[in-house]
């Protein structure tokens, strides 16, 4: 599969490279999600001044896998992003990878075009259901919610097709039935419904819900967290109160994400669809017990773990 092409091919790039000394900046990877805001206010603030001397160089990225393939390849030192990615990355290059933080738990949910019929898992069989992109966390979780209902992904030799759509591409792509439904992150499957393009589907909202995935991970590559200890620790620390600030004062997240999506795209998004976004997930450093575990379970339903994730790779390892 592509994922699994561009996982393996950063891995051998990664196997060559020499170094590993003391860095001269922290090349910091994240989405311009809500889901990713205590990473975006932290640039403003907690990470502002760099971090133990290390200025902050941010790259934006479209997805998961494409951040992984950049921490994997040597571009990129440390990354917000989903738990999908990383453990698929754990499964194919382990031990290049270290867990460091939880950031977000929540931040997904399941819409569907109103006449779909969709209101449970069971209904989506036979359906076309929208993710982000193959391998990421809301891929994921899709596979996870077919197994839990006997169904399987048409490339797994069932009967739901799996679809990736870019979030942008959602509103076109419910509208002209090129899908029945799309498994979003925040805030993109809340401004579908807002819009009226979509409804959300209540049942299948609680079930992701009550598994508690996390949204957003933080992340450093093994090498850079050994060379740069101190830049390590202050990372963690920057985010850990970036976190804070984010549980306490959501409409800061939300202005400094239509913002940055302003500044990306020209665009906004309603400001009360932000918040409502915002107080259906959970800025925290913690990961619920099992959480990650799923993860795995979900990489090995869908055919695309490499091989064996240990139990030490999903617990954060700060220092």
């Amino acid at each position: 599969m592509a994922l699994a092409a561009v996982v393996a091919m950063a891995t051998m790039l990664v196997a060559g490279c020499g170094g590993g000394g003391p860095s001269d900046a922290v090349r910091l990877g994240l989405f311009l999600n809500v889901t990713h805001g205590p990473a975006l206010i932290g640039l403003q603030k907690e990470m502002a001044q760099g971090l133990a001397g290390l200025p902050v160089e941010e790259q934006v990225f479209a997805s998961g896998p494409e951040e992984v393939s950049a921490l994997l390849g040597g571009s990129l030192d440390a990354g917000y992003l989903g738990p999908g990615p990383y453990v698929l990355a754990e499964s194919r290059a382990p031990g290049r990878l270290r867990l460091l933080a939880g950031v977000v738990t929540g931040g997904q949910a399941m819409v569907a075009r109103e006449r779909s019929g969709i209101r449970t898992v069971a209904d989506l069989a036979g359906k076309r259901v929208a993710v982000p992109s193959h391998g990421n966390t809301q891929d994921l979780t899709l596979r996870l919610l077919l197994d839990s209902a006997g169904l399987r992904a048409d490339d797994q030799g069932g009967d739901v097709e799996v679809v990736p759509v870019k979030n942008s591409a959602l509103p076109e792509a419910l509208k002209q039935d090129v899908v029945d439904a799309a498994l979003a992150p925040a805030p993109y499957g809340e401004r579908l419904v807002a819009e009226g393009v979509a409804v959300p589907v209540p049942a299948i909202d609680r079930q992701i819900a009550a598994w508690r995935i996390p949204a957003t991970i933080l992340v450093a590559t093994e090498e850079f967290a050994r060379a740069n200890p101190e830049a390590t620790a202050a990372l963690v620390k920057a985010n850990a109160e970036a976190v804070a600030r984010a549980r306490r004062d959501r409409l800061a997240v939300a202005r400094r994400f239509n913002a940055r999506l302003s500044e990306s795209t020209g665009k906004e998004i309603d400001e009360k669809v932000l918040l409502a976004s915002l107080a259906a997930m959970t800025p925290t450093t913690d990961i619920a017990p099992g959480a990650m575990a799923r993860m795995v379970r979900a990489a090995e339903i869908s055919g695309y773990s490499g091989g064996p994730v240990s139990p030490a790779a999903l617990v954060p390892r700060p220092g």
